[in-house]
């Protein structure tokens, strides 16, 4: 939702409002919805033209919370060079990040980029990358920096390929 601009719908006794994903995710376990209110329906903007979507995520058990992982949309002109691009992380903070500098760097290139060096530079503006038993800031760090990685190779595959 975050990655892809969602707007999220919410209604309670009050009424309907919409919250923007950037603006929902407060904190772990923590959303923008207030006591009365349920969270009925996600909106997402539609991607026209030649786009790739990927997720991966890794998890030491299949159905576990991701230790790290990414979800990457890719949208190019005419030429093949990358007009839109986004890149979510989750597991890697507190509410899911946007990759924002790896997104920059996305913009204008063509889609032969290094995803090695995309990955790391989604890492690079974390701040506060959770430690917990089941794995280091670093060790997570570096798990995310592969899922970009991956998730890019593979949203980039779909672009080319359908």
């Amino acid at each position: 939702a975050l990655a892809l601009d969602a707007e999220i719908d919410a209604v309670s006794p009050r009424g309907h409002r919409s919250i923007p994903a950037a603006d929902f995710f407060q904190g772990f376990w923590t959303t923008a919805l207030h006591d009365d209110e349920l969270l009925v329906g996600v909106r997402f903007p539609v991607w026209k033209g030649r786009c790739g979507f990927a997720v991966r995520e890794f998890a030491r058990r299949h159905g576990d919370f991701a230790i790290a992982g990414a979800v990457v949309g890719v949208q190019v002109d005419g030429d093949g060079r990358i007009e839109r691009c986004a890149i979510g992380l989750l597991g890697l903070g507190p509410v899911p990040i946007r990759a924002a500098a790896a997104e920059r760097q996305a913009v204008g290139s063509k889609t032969d980029l290094d995803a090695d060096e995309l990955g790391q530079l989604a890492m690079s503006e974390l701040t506060e990358v959770p430690s917990d038993l089941h794995g280091s800031a670093s060790y997570r760090t570096r798990v995310g920096a592969a899922m970009v990685t991956r998730a890019w190779n593979d949203a980039i595959a779909e672009l080319n390929h359908g």
